[in-house]
């Protein structure tokens, strides 16, 4: 477990916490590690959760599917992602969500109490986790809000340029990657992979966009002109 404990001083979790301190807190509330492999849940819907769940490695997608097995991908956790801690401090709301690994993944489990139950041993380190939750929630509320906005639109076009404008603002750039697949990019913004891969390609017709594969340039009147 300790050999986490550098990859853990860097995660959003424990911001503010030295790694002595994080190793006693991974000690007293007997953290574990748990491997999965490719395609592997992680978590499944309907089950209780009452850990906070943290990629040490891999990748991973919080995803809904109704009864018909038709999934939404509601984000993607990366190295470094947290969940669990929403449902964590609502014990009695079971999550309708399921999560998955996209590679193999490691995680590490740690129990809800650190934060909730006063534990002297760990001092002053609880206030210091209840804000970095606090903080976390917030920034996770505010990706939910942006997907919102997207989804919202009317047209398969419309939430596509909403997406890209999105993340040409995040890396600032009109050229991006962007982290998913034709599948997963229709699955996020809950529109048909077919009706989208032909809007995309009008797109490109219409001077809007460039790409190949998961790689898009956003093109301004001079470059549609030219």
């Amino acid at each position: 477990m300790h050999r986490y404990i550098d990859i853990l001083s860097k995660n959003d979790l424990f911001t503010g916490i030295c790694t002595e301190n994080i190793g006693k807190i991974l000690n007293y509330f007997d953290a574990s590690i748990c491997e999965f492999d490719e395609g592997e849940y992680i978590f499944k819907s309907n089950h209780e959760l009452n850990r906070i769940a943290i990629l040490i490695d891999g990748k991973a997608q919080i995803i809904n599917a109704d009864f018909w097995g038709n999934c939404t991908i509601l984000s993607e956790l990366d190295k470094g992602g947290i969940f669990g801690e929403v449902h964590s401090l609502l014990p009695y709301d079971i999550p309708t969500v399921s999560v998955v690994t996209l590679c193999p993944t490691t995680v590490i489990f740690i129990d809800i109490d650190c934060i909730l139950s006063p534990i002297p041993e760990i001092g002053d380190c609880q206030s210091q986790l209840r804000s970095n939750i606090m903080r976390i929630m917030a920034k996770k509320l505010l990706n939910n809000a942006r997907k919102l906005e997207h989804i919202s639109r009317r047209s398969t076009r419309q939430k596509l340029l909403s997406y890209f404008t999105e993340q040409m603002n995040r890396h600032q750039s009109p050229a991006f990657d962007i982290p998913f697949t034709r599948q997963q990019l229709a699955d996020y913004l809950a529109v048909d992979r077919s009706a989208m891969s032909s809007e995309l390609s009008k797109m490109q017709k219409d001077g809007l966009i460039r790409y190949n594969l998961n790689h898009f340039e956003l093109l301004s009147e001079n470059e549609c002109v030219s």
